[in-house]
């Protein structure tokens, strides 16, 4: 197995490691709100696993998830379309949003796949989703078609789902250590957290009167 390119990689590369075709990354999340965090992954992906494209996804409703979202999903499409304009590798898909209903990530890659022929699929996630990959719907379907980009937070242990036949690099570089759920606690209480956003998600929030600022 081979080693990605020019970067702290750990794992291996598997089947996409010596393929010519172009390469395309899948960010997926509920980003209720996109953070800084995120945007760090998205840039660091790009970079170490030469990608060619990144696509942000924001979910409906993420199937695994049980707490409501704290911002509708138009806010928070809108609030990753504002992110991804400036970067030429980064573009938000929608359709999950624009389904409007509850989709499984096999059935998203699934349409990816139709949409960007020709494209190895990158698909990046922390290693708490990482882990829990045997509770995904069809996850072997979907293992298939992606090679797993896991992103780990600090001082975190890299832990390996009980599956077989998995494609899978871990990253090993320090990521800044965000929550979306403690950036959320402090929008209940009316505080935006600017140091942990980007500024285009801040100037959306106020413009559109998303919390009641103190």
């Amino acid at each position: 197995m081979k080693s990605l390119p020019d970067g702290p990689f750990k794992a291996y590369m598997g089947t996409f490691s010596n393929s010519p075709a172009p390469r395309l990354g899948f960010f997926g999340g509920t980003f209720d709100p996109p953070h800084n965090g995120h945007l760090e992954i998205a840039r660091a992906a790009i970079q170490k696993a030469k990608l060619d494209k990144l696509l942000f996804c924001p979910a409906y409703q993420a199937p695994l998830r049980t707490e409501p979202s704290f911002f509708s999903a138009l806010d928070r499409l809108a609030m990753v379309q504002a992110i991804c304009q400036n970067c030429s590798k980064m573009e938000c898909y929608d359709a999950e949003v624009k389904h409007g209903i509850t989709r499984y990530s096999y059935e998203t890659i699934e349409e990816v796949k139709s949409n960007f022929p020709g494209y190895d699929l990158f698909l990046i996630l922390g290693d708490d989703q990482f882990s829990r990959l045997a509770e995904w719907k069809k996850v072997e379907l979907l293992a298939k078609s992606v090679h797993f980009l896991v992103f780990a937070r600090q001082n975190r242990h890299q832990n390996k789902p009980d599956m077989q036949h998995l494609d899978y690099s871990f990253m090993d570089n320090a990521l800044i250590n965000l929550s979306s759920t403690d950036i959320r606690k402090h929008l209940h209480h009316n505080h935006l957290p600017e140091s942990s956003i980007p500024p285009e998600v801040t100037s959306y929030i106020r413009n559109h009167n998303l919390i009641p600022l103190q």
